[in-house]
């Protein structure tokens, strides 16, 4: 019987040991990381996707490497069963581009999101009523509030022709990179949803970023 005993108190400890295990790194800017039962920290993510606790709940995002146009990069997504993911922090606009640079051999470029002008401003320059805060929604069904609207200086100024109905974020190994003006990592943009920005350019459309629900 003593034996027995002993037996059933190891196996319970083991249960106990085995469940703390499933989870670790509380506290981190993702809301903590979880181990599935493979042994992955992405509780509820495939491979190779990243998890962020939202309000809505737990998302996954994923970058992806080449240059397409806005819808190509969103029929791409589609495929995986995502969508071109929006942003709601910062932390996760400093992931996407830390993994569009992991991706890239260049310095820089630019990487596509989810978020569209809304009809409203669609032909409408910075204003009062078209402000950084609300010319543009979010379109993965997911993301909310305007905490991941960090934009360049003086965007989304829906220049050329106010043709720029699209969003990307910049990902650069500098914090920052030259053209005609300066342009900072890590913040977003509007642009052609067509990404004609130019191939050897320093803000071309590198990479797009998926995302979908855990």
């Amino acid at each position: 019987m003593r034996s027995l005993n002993i037996l059933l108190l190891a196996l319970l400890v083991g249960v106990v040991v085995s469940q703390r295990n499933r989870y670790s790194g509380g506290g981190r800017g993702n809301g903590g990381r979880w181990n599935d039962d493979n042994g992955n920290s992405n509780r509820g993510c495939g491979s190779g996707w990243q998890r962020f606790n939202r309000p809505s709940g737990g998302w996954c995002i994923k970058v992806f490497r080449g240059a397409h146009t806005q819808s190509n990069a969103e029929s791409r997504c589609q495929s995986v069963g995502a969508r071109l993911t929006g942003v709601q922090s910062q932390s996760e606009i400093q992931y996407i581009t830390r993994s569009a640079l992991d991706l890239i051999s260049q310095s820089s470029g630019s990487v596509w999101l989810g978020a569209r002008r809304t009809s409203q401003c669609a032909t409408s320059k910075l204003s009062t009523s078209c402000s950084s805060m609300n010319s543009f929604r979010w379109t993965d069904g997911s993301t909310t509030g305007t905490a991941g609207l960090i934009w360049n200086t003086n965007q989304p100024d829906n220049a050329h022709a106010q043709q720029q109905q699209c969003m990307v974020v910049l990902a650069t190994r500098g914090s920052s990179v030259t053209d005609q003006w300066t342009w900072y990592g890590n913040r977003l943009d509007d642009v052609n949803c067509a990404g004609n920005v130019g191939e050897n350019a320093v803000r071309t459309i590198r990479a797009y970023a998926c995302g979908k629900r855990a």
